[in-house]
Parts: C-alpha cells; structure tokens; sequence
C-alpha cells in the first residue's frame, strides 16, 4: 500500500518537473526572441544614423566654388569625381561610423572590453539612384531655394514701395530725371536752330562772293542723299555704329555636350514679319506676359530671376570670365562679339519698326520728306515713285533714331517705348549727317536707367536689362535652361578647375545597405522571415536599409 503510494507520488513529482522545464525553455526561447527582436530593429536604427551620419559627411565636401559664386549646391564636379567616387567615400565614413569600438583597441590584448551587441557583418553599399544637378527637377527645387532666400528679398521691398507709394525719394529722382531730359531737348532744340542760321548766312555769303560751291561737289553729293547711311548700315553693320567693338573680349564660350546644337531661328520670330512682331511687342498694354510667352512661364521667370543676378552683361560689367552670360541666354552664340551683334541687331530692328510708327504719322517730317522725295524723283525722272522715295527717307530716319536709342540703351539709359516730339532725338536736318558721334551725343539726352526692373520704367521708358528681358522670354525654357549651364561650366573652368563638369555634380542619392547579424537562437528560429529580412541558414538575420539625402 505504501509502495504504491510511493510510486504515484514519485510520478506526481517527475510530471511537475518535465512542466517546469517546459516552461522555462519556453521563457528561455521567449526571451531570446526579444532579444534577437531588440537586435534586429536596434541595427536598423544604428545603421540608418550611421548612414545618415556618412551622407552629411560626404555632401559637406561639396563644391564651395559652385555654391559661392552661383548659389547651386552640388558633390564633386572636379578633376573626374562622380558616382563611383561618392560611393567610395561614403564606404569609406560609413565603416568608420559602424565601427563598435575605437581603432585603438581593435588589437588590444583585452578586447572583451568592448561588447558587439549587433556582431554585424557582411556589410554592403550598392548606389540605387544618382541625381545630378543638371537634372531638371533638382536644378529647379534649388532655383526655387534661391529665389526664396535671395532672389525676392530686396525685390519684393522695392515693389511693395512702388505699390504702396512709399519710395518717395526713388519717385522724386525719377521726376528730377524727366525734368533734366526736358531742359537738355530744349537746349539741343535751341542749339540746333543757331546751328541752322548759321548754315544760311554762310550759304548767302558764299552766292554774294561768287564761292564756286561745286568744288566738292563730287565730295557731298553721297552725302546729301539719305539713302547713303543705309549703304553704310548695310557694309558696316549696326555694331560699329553703337559701341566699341575693339572692347570685347576674344574668348569663345564652349558648350556643354549635352547641349551642343544648332542655333536655330527663335520659336518667337519663326513665320512672323516685323509688322507681326512688333505687333506681339505692342500688345502688351497691361502686362508684358502674352500667349505666346506664357509657354512655361513659371520656370523661365524663375530662370530668368537668377540669370539677371547672377549672370553679366553689356552694361552690369558682371561675370569674370562670361561678362556676356546674359547675351548668350539670347543668342546662343559662342563669343562675345556675335552674342552681342545678336542681341543690338534684335534690339535695333524692334526699334527701328517702333520709330517708324511715329515718323510715318508726324505732319512735319512728312512735309519735309514729300519735297526732299519730289527733289530726289526729278532729278531721276521718277515722279510715280515719290511715295516710295518718300517712305524710304522716313524709314532711314527711323533707322538713325533707332541708332540713337541702341546707342541710350547701351550707355545704360531709358528710353521711351514710343515716341513724340520732344523724346524723337533726330532733326531732319540731320538725316544726312548721322554718325557714330552723333549717335553718342543724342543718346546723352536720355535718362539714365535703373539696374533692375521697376514698375515706374515702364512708363517713362525701358533699358538695357528690361529689353533683355523680353528677349530672354521669347526664348523656350530649353534653350535658357542649357544655356544658363554652359555659362556656370564655363566660368568655373575659367576662374577655378578646368576639369570642372557641371554635368558630374551630385546633388541627390538614395543608397542601399544590406548586413547580417547573428541570431542568437538559431537553431530555434530556423525558418523565421521578416519584413525586411530573413534568417539564413546559417542562423544570420540579414536586412536592408535605404537611406536617401541629399538637396531637398
């Protein structure tokens, strides 16, 4: 009796410890799983501030020389870096920042003074996604950066001046300026006047003395005939006769590959006359946006907000090594002379149409030009062609002035959109007489111009920058956005590297790493899968972080 009871209470005692011993390998099993858990999402952590540590290493030996000169941010460029390059370095931070204790003690004779909680190993990098500034997105996300932290901020007080009346002083100077042009056309009326009876008292004394004044008869009569400046126009071109061309420089701006093309017609003047052109030009009574220009007009405002500043020109004398950045974003040309011939031949054929306008309509200059028509056409025995003649002389005045207003604009000064009797600079005495000098002397005449754009221009007149920049609107978004690169590259070559390449510029990447860390109950967890990694074979859990930085 007692045996038996022995016996069931000796099997009472053994179940009890086969449970417990369940239970505890049950604990023992669950809390290495939170271990293994805690290791698992803990390395991902570890890794991604790592990663994001060895990113904002690598970005900090950034192109100094592209951000300050023209506020674009962006690795390498230089003496051939690129991808490969940017991985190597970021390898090279990140395995330092994934290193668990200090190079010092990686041969200690003591190393068990540093634990290895993620014991991780097989570590790779593979470069997903590259993006380089000359991508159209990034280069807009940091026009768009510029804008708002530069670009807008001593404009957008100047305009809000202009609209809430407050830029007194600017107004004021504005006035003083119309003031003295007036009191300078009504010195220049006076002096031209003397000038004329001057001419008649000496020709009266030359048919009282019996002067033989066909002497240089063969000398005068080329200039006595309007038509005579065209023939110059024509042989000498526009350029020689507004500025100096012995200033510009010889070099020749090379283009990027990538935007290596033909200069062709601008999309803007393609099936147009000049009467259609200038039409598009006049309409815009209430803004200088039209149809036709409102093609993109978000990105090419942008651009052309950063052109103004940060490229050079004729007459801002900015840009070491591209004074003509912005002439350039007009034409397409290489050099400066042709960029700049470009832009004057543009400029004078709009004025030269918009003077037209006013010459064909005003009463005394088509007086004076019928009789010098009717002169000219007797002595060819042309009288049906008076009208023609009489056209043609008006035209070549409208020419001249154009000269004039070329020349104004050039010296950086204003000049009026359209014109009257007291803002139309050349006599009709002159026709015949126009010059380079006289060009110059006129021009003088004129206001001188803001730098940048103000609503108050508008109505007094245009400069230099503001014909630029409808010019700069008539192009498409492509060609200023390519155009604006091949200046960047260029000057930097210029100034700094000749290795430069703006195409090579890194401004974005997205980076995989994958590891394995042991599991520490491998045998239990043969077969566990994770989300972003599994458990192999061999008891390592292996998982894959992406990590992405750069421009934003």
């Amino acid at each position: 009796m007692m045996r038996s009871l022995c016996r069931e209470n000796g099997i009472e005692d053994g179940s009890i410890t086969v449970f417990m011993t369940f239970i505890f390998l049950l604990l023992f099993t669950l809390t290495g799983a939170a271990l293994d858990s805690a290791r698992y999402f803990g390395s991902g952590g570890y890794v991604k501030t790592s990663a994001y540590g060895a990113d904002v290493a690598v970005y900090g030996e950034y192109n100094r020389e592209l951000f300050t000169e023209y506020g674009l941010f962006g690795y390498g460029g230089c003496n051939g870096k690129g991808g490969g390059d940017w991985l190597e370095r970021y390898e090279e931070i990140l395995s330092d920042n994934l290193r668990e204790r200090p190079v010092s003690q990686e041969k200690s004779i003591l190393p068990g003074r540093y634990a290895s909680i993620y014991q991780m190993s097989a570590i790779s990098t593979q470069l997903e996604e590259v993006h380089y500034l000359t991508e159209e997105k990034y280069f807009r996300k940091q026009l768009r950066q510029w804008i708002t932290t530069e670009g807008l901020r001593d404009m957008t007080k100047s305009l809000l001046g202009q609209v809430r009346g407050t830029d007194r002083g600017q107004r004021e100077g504005l006035l003083d300026d119309m003031e003295q042009n007036d009191r300078l056309q009504k010195e220049k009326e006076s002096s031209d006047t003397k000038q004329a009876d001057q001419g008649e008292e000496k020709s009266g004394a030359d048919a009282d003395g019996g002067t033989d004044t066909r002497q240089n008869e063969s000398g005068n009569r080329d200039k006595e005939n309007p038509l005579e400046f065209v023939k110059e126009l024509m042989r000498d071109g526009v350029l020689s006769l507004v500025c100096d061309e012995s200033a510009f420089c010889e070099r020749q701006l090379e283009a990027r590959e990538a935007s290596a093309m033909e200069n062709e017609e601008l999309e803007w003047t393609k099936g147009k006359s000049g009467t259609g052109i200038l039409k598009k030009f006049l309409a815009q009574s209430d803004s200088m946006w039209n149809d036709e220009m409102l093609d993109d007009q978000k990105k090419k405002g942008e651009l052309i907000v950063y052109a103004m500043d940060k490229l050079g020109s004729y007459i801002s004398h900015q840009g070491e090594a591209v004074p003509y950045g912005l002439e350039y974003l007009v034409s397409g040309k290489s050099s400066q002379k042709d960029a700049f011939a470009s832009v004057v031949s543009r400029l004078f054929t709009m004025r030269a149409l918009i003077n037209f306008l006013y010459v064909e309509k005003d009463p005394i200059l088509l007086s004076q030009s019928l009789e010098t028509a009717t002169a000219l056409a007797a002595m060819l025995m042309a009288e049906a062609f008076i009208p023609v003649i009489q056209h043609g002389i008006l035209l070549v005045l409208a020419m001249e002035e154009a000269c004039v207003d070329v020349t104004a604009l050039l010296l950086g000064r204003r000049v009026p959109v359209l014109k009257n009797q007291s803002s139309f600079q050349m006599k009709y005495a002159q026709i015949c007489t126009a010059g380079k000098a006289l060009f110059r002397a006129k021009a003088q005449n004129y206001p001188k111009a803001e730098s940048a754009t103000r609503l108050t221009d508008m109505r007094s007149g245009l400069g230099y920058m503001q014909y630029l920049w409808l010019m700069l609107l008539m192009n498409t978004w492509e060609d200023l956005y390519q155009r604006t690169l091949d200046v960047i590259q260029f000057d930097l070559r210029e100034q700094f590297n000749q290795t430069f390449s703006i195409d090579k510029c890194i401004c974005s990447t997205r980076v995989e790493i994958t590891y394995s860390i042991p599991v520490l109950l491998s045998g239990l967890a043969g077969g566990l899968v994770s989300e972003r990694g599994k458990i192999s074979r061999n008891g390592t859990l292996q998982r894959r972080i992406c990590v992405v930085y750069g421009y934003t």
